[in-house]
């Protein structure tokens, strides 16, 4: 009867230890194939931002926001000489966010953040506008929201712009957003 007792313990501590082998086994399996999906989910995420980083960002020597701001001004990055298509399209990302500051302003927003992401065909950049320009154009175009047809207001955010445009080396058109335009329909109306 021992006997049996102890061939049934050996029987039953192989099984055992046979499966712990086969769990670990198959441990050793999830981790390798775990390891194999984060290794290629680092180099899919490695390609997808060099290839959005050579679409938006390379024109612009991978600055972005402030730093874009202060380079294209001319006080900061010295080094970097942007080419004319790079200043064209950082004139057009200043007009869509001084655009949607006055859209913002439009609907009673009173204080807004200095940065703000700006869609293009190319792709997203971060935009960057000093907070006095913010706060005046919030201001005059709150007041050309609540009178359409306030010169003062008008000329006001003219000369922001104007000047916007004068410290990024920029010629600004005699109507860069159209507001005289509408003023001019009114009048012959």
């Amino acid at each position: 009867m021992q006997g049996l007792l102890l061939i049934t313990a050996i029987f039953t501590t192989a099984f055992l230890i046979f499966g712990l082998y086969q769990l670990n086994q198959r441990v050793v399996r999830i981790e390798v194939k775990k390891r194999q999906m984060a290794s290629a989910k680092v180099a899919d995420e490695s390609v997808f931002k060099k290839s959005t980083s050579e679409s938006s960002d390379d024109i612009f020597n991978d600055l972005e926001g402030e730093e874009l701001f202060y380079a294209m001004v001319g006080e900061r990055h010295q080094d970097i000489i942007f080419s004319d298509d790079a200043r064209k399209r950082f004139e057009l990302i200043v007009r869509k966010h001084i655009l949607e500051v006055l859209e913002r302003a439009k609907q009673g927003e009173l204080t807004l953040d200095s940065d703000t992401t700006i869609r293009t065909l190319r792709g997203a950049v971060n935009s960057w506008l000093p907070q006095d320009v913010i706060g005046q154009l919030l201001t005059q175009g709150g007041v050309l929201a609540d009178n359409p047809k306030d010169e003062s207001a008008v000329k006001a955010i003219q000369e922001i712009i104007d000047n916007l445009y004068a410290q990024l080396g920029y010629q600004t058109s005699d109507d860069l957003l159209g507001l005289k335009e509408d003023q001019l329909l009114d009048t012959t109306v």
